[in-house]
């Protein structure tokens, strides 16, 4: 029911300019907000909801038509607001002009907008990771010295994710967790061992290694996957080969000199460092994506100031098949925060367990 909803101005701003927003200068994008007006008591509450709206429309602005909760491009749809690009950041904006038709009022912002640049990190992350054991697959037929390498890339790139400038937190899993947490406390190794699922905010970091022998060619292959807390994935990969020594006079490839050795490890393991900083530097900057936890009467997430979030910073629900929310920051530390809903007659069970991203704005909602 709209009257109950949240109304997302996002149509709206599309029914200004194809591509959400009208230009007004370097910048500057003009937008319409709108909200639900329940009563004369309610119509500071909506100018709020309404300007918060408007917003969330200018910082999506700029290349794609937003229509609710999708993104069009060239008329081909091609994302929702899950995977969509970072939203530019409200450095100022002013209301133009205000129009209540009925129930429904509505709000015309100009607002300036920074948008990053192609391949820019405005904000960068810190995360809390979890590395799970390697899955590592040698066939059988590769050189004896290719099961080490194996292992000691897997130990390498777990201590340069440690180091990687966006990790706030390594841990080091000594297994994978049960597929199904509702048996956890059935789970003899978490009860005698401790618990490896990912702790509330962070990421899971898995990988696997396979090395393989064709004729007298020996190929690597990386693939690392980076799982968020809100369903989001990250996923590099690289593959090397390289030419295996023939017989000679001193035996066959398997019987390579020591720094032979090492040269071969060292070409097969060159693009994993590489791999592996661009993974983390990609997750890094992506906007928060968390998933709102009702606990106490209260919603809140586990991430704060760290994760780049702001009391200035407007929540929104980015649920591809439900209506987009929007919500503000009522305390924020370190590593938690706590949202209500801007709309007062939506109740904040409603919001347990839904995704929620940020949009980050100079001033804050009067």
């Amino acid at each position: 029911m709209m009257g109950r909803r949240l109304f997302t101005g996002l149509l709206g701003a599309a029914l200004i300019a194809p591509a959400g927003a009208q230009a007004k200068g370097r910048g500057w994008v003009e937008v319409v907000g709108a909200a639900h007006v329940s009563g004369a008591a309610d119509l500071p509450a909506a100018r709020r909801r309404a300007l918060a709206d408007a917003l969330l429309s200018a910082s999506l602005a700029g290349g794609a038509d937003l229509r609710g909760h999708s993104a069009l491009s060239m008329t081909r749809m091609t994302s929702d607001l899950m995977v969509m690009r970072p939203t530019g950041q409200i450095l100022e904006h002013r209301v133009l002009s205000e129009q209540l038709d009925g129930q429904l009022l509505r709000l015309r912002v100009a607002a300036r907008v920074g948008q990053p640049r192609a391949g820019e990190c405005p904000e960068r992350r810190r995360l809390l990771v979890t590395a799970y054991p390697p899955v590592i697959d040698v066939a059988p037929d590769a050189p004896a010295w290719a099961d080490a390498l194996a292992g000691q890339m897997a130990t390498d790139l777990i201590a340069r994710a440690a180091g990687h400038p966006a990790v706030a937190q390594m841990v080091r899993a000594d297994r994978l967790p049960p597929a199904d947490p509702g048996r956890d406390r059935f789970d003899y190794q978490r009860l005698t061992r401790g618990s490896t699922r990912v702790q509330a905010g962070g990421h899971a970091l898995q990988m696997l290694i396979q090395v393989r022998r064709i004729d007298r060619n020996l190929s690597l292959g990386l693939s690392l996957r980076l799982d968020g807390p809100a369903g989001e994935s990250f996923a590099a990969s690289d593959a090397q080969a390289l030419r295996l020594p023939g017989v000679s006079l001193l035996g066959n490839a398997a019987v390579l000199t020591q720094p032979d050795r090492h040269r071969m490890a060292a070409r097969l393991s060159q693009g994993a460092g590489p791999a592996l900083a661009g993974l983390l530097d990609r997750a890094a900057c992506q906007p928060v994506l968390e998933r709102l936890r009702l606990t106490s009467g209260r919603l809140t997430l586990p991430v704060g100031r760290a994760q780049g979030l702001m009391r200035t910073s407007i929540g929104f629900t980015v649920d591809p098949d439900r209506s987009t929310e929007l919500l503000e920051v009522v305390a924020l530390g370190d590593r938690s925060a706590e949202l209500a809903p801007l709309d007062p007659q939506r109740p904040k069970n409603a919001f347990d367990g839904r995704p929620v991203r940020f949009v980050t704005t100079a001033a804050g909602l009067p």
